[in-house]
């Protein structure tokens, strides 16, 4: 028996050691927590690409990693298309989320399948995570992104006229930023953008569960402040990203302009990330821009971040439905 207590107290103490190791780790750097939550979200990533696989129609076609800027290994992008006679849909361009520190297009593949088997050509795009790169490098490889598609539409298949900028969680973030900056030269100069597509290009945007009001990263307390210093100190690199100027370009609704594209904006209703999305919505309807909306009733059953991934709940297939619907109705 005083063997077993040894054995235990010894278990214990390098266990607390490693916590107290991890703990300073963390403090001097952004990587530990990075690595943990990677790990977690692309584990996540890993089922839902799986259990969206049955859904996938069978007359789509990929082109899978297509390098859109030189020299950059994580500036890839697949084309996935409808052999279905067409329909003359918009061309969607949808940033995968994670954190920014997570993620990629290859977990979202399937789903984005999906969607072109309604009839859209659908572009995911990859682009670097933090900590390695940090803001606002992914908001310059999607304009490069945007580029390369407009240059190249007739070989991959894409209406570079008429793209929709779409995204989930910090994808969301990305490509509103990036819609943003498209038509506002002030957002754009802001960060020194230099977008080289122009606004008539993008006729919408679909945003699902994104991040785009930091104020209310001010009102948080406990674990989930801390969970959002984390990620945003792996993002911007430092813990003073609420105040300091080179920041502020990450809340889309401070620099927003009536040019803004028509969106297609939705979270679920037990979402932490529920908060943004309000305040997103109220900034389309103070400044006029035709939006729609997929939210969710307080007393409907919960309903999570990264919802409409789960194909097989009538929330997602609400989702695919509402995303179809935008596109379609736009000009």
């Amino acid at each position: 028996m005083r063997r077993l207590g040894l054995a235990a107290g010894w278990l214990i103490g390098l266990l607390a050691a490693g916590l107290v190791g991890f703990g300073i780790a963390a403090r001097l750097s952004p990587k530990p927590a990075s690595v943990v939550f990677r790990r977690r979200f692309d584990r996540n990533g890993a089922e839902r690409l799986t259990a969206t696989a049955p859904f996938v129609p069978g007359h789509v076609v990929s082109t899978l990693d297509i390098p859109y800027r030189a020299g950059d290994p994580d500036a890839r992008l697949d084309v996935h298309r409808s052999t279905s006679p067409g329909t003359g849909l918009p061309t969607i361009v949808w940033v995968h989320g994670g954190a920014w520190l997570s993620g990629s297009k290859d977990l979202i593949a399937n789903y984005l399948r999906v969607i072109a088997g309604g009839g859209c050509t659908v572009v995911g795009v990859g682009y670097s995570i933090s900590p390695r790169a940090t803001y606002p490098t992914a908001a310059f490889q999607l304009l490069d992104a945007l580029a390369y598609l407009t240059e190249h539409a007739d070989e991959l298949g894409v209406d570079a006229q008429r793209l929709v900028l779409a995204g989930d969680s910090a994808g969301a973030q990305i490509s509103a930023q990036v819609a943003g900056m498209v038509t506002s030269p002030a957002y754009a100069a802001s960060i020194d953008a230099h977008p080289r597509i122009t606004p008539d290009q993008v006729v919408g945007t679909v945003l699902f569960c994104g991040v785009f009001d930091m104020s209310l990263a001010r009102g948080l307390r406990g674990r989930n402040r801390w969970f959002v210093d984390s990620v945003m100190r792996s993002f911007t690199g430092t813990l003073d990203y609420l105040d300091d100027p080179r920041f502020s370009g990450i809340s889309v609704v401070e620099h927003l302009t009536a040019d803004f594209p028509p969106t297609l904006v939705s979270c679920g209703n037990a979402d932490p990330a529920l908060g943004h999305t309000l305040s997103l919505i109220a900034t389309l309807e103070r400044l006029g821009i035709p939006h729609e909306t997929l939210l969710f009733d307080a007393d409907h059953e919960p309903v999570g971040h990264q919802f409409q991934f789960h194909l097989g709940t009538a929330a997602a297939q609400d989702a695919l439905a509402a995303i179809q619907g935008f596109v379609t109705r736009l000009p």
